[in-house]
């Protein structure tokens, strides 16, 4: 029977150099050969996260991906969105307006770049790690074709510094948004109805496959959604602790050190 797994990519399943090992590579090639699906489920731009499904080189069944912490589902065999979730422009400028008060980095995205105002330490960290080119603006509305699936707040300093502007979007604009983070100084600002919880139960809708197959791993708050959605979920051991308590196990070994291979052996032998 086929299972599904929805696989965070940062903290997850990657290490933190963006690489995985070779008996990684293995499990998840001999999950392909089973004919069970590994859907990407990440805050990642779909650009970053096609990198990553090109880097991994394995063609797995039910080929999709689930981009923007669950504002794009992706199918990647027809190369077309199956649904999506945007921002409205003019939440994009009140969002600018208030984080650029609070000297915080913001940034929001075409289907190609990070856009934002100007080259700061923030941005050339992130742009260096996703593999994405920039483009200023200083108005980042200005910059955009068509209405993002989020924007994202920036702090090298940690998420302490992102607070203010986390509290600011949650009274003014939280009958709409929905702001969370993804990492430690990676404040997510997304649409009230984009996760990656409900991105699992769409998918599973459209591919007529049951919740009750589905398994999920992750490590950061943006995952929390996901993990109570899946039947069978799992935090890493290097996620945070809120994350732990909403997952059904916690690996034994964090992302650094293959963590995620017990979750794919458990689906092996389950299967």
């Amino acid at each position: 029977m086929t299972k599904l797994l929805f696989c965070d990519i940062d903290g997850t399943l990657v290490r933190s150099d963006g690489t995985i090992s070779d008996y990684v590579r293995s499990l998840l090639q001999e999950m392909a050969d089973k004919g069970h699906g590994f859907i990407l489920t990440s805050g990642r731009p779909l650009s970053s996260i096609l990198k990553v499904r090109d880097y991994i080189g394995i063609t797995f069944p039910h080929s999709y991906i689930i981009a923007n912490n669950g504002g794009l589902i992706y199918d990647c065999n027809t190369n077309s969105p199956v649904y999506e979730a945007t921002l409205p422009f003019s939440v994009i400028d009140r969002i600018q307006t208030a984080a650029e008060e609070m000297h915080i980095h913001i940034q929001t995205y075409t289907k190609d770049s990070i856009v934002c105002r100007r080259e700061t330490p923030e941005v050339i960290s992130y742009a260096s790690r996703i593999k994405m080119p920039v483009i200023f603006s200083d108005v980042l509305s200005a910059a955009l074709k068509e209405e993002p699936y989020k924007m994202l707040a920036l702090s090298l300093s940690g998420s302490e510094m992102l607070m203010p502007l986390k509290h600011h979007i949650e009274e003014q604009l939280g009958d709409s948004l929905a702001p969370m983070f993804s990492q430690n100084g990676y404040l997510e600002i997304l649409p009230k109805e984009a996760n990656k919880g409900r991105a699992l139960r769409i998918l599973c809708a459209h591919l007529n496959i049951p919740v009750s197959d589905t398994y999920a791993a992750g490590d950061s708050e943006n995952d929390i959604a996901m993990l109570e959605a899946a039947k069978i979920s799992y935090a890493m051991q290097n996620g945070d602790e809120k994350v732990k308590s909403s997952a059904a196990y916690i690996t034994a070994l964090d992302h650094e050190h293959d963590g995620i291979a017990e979750v794919l052996k458990t689906i092996l032998t389950s299967a």
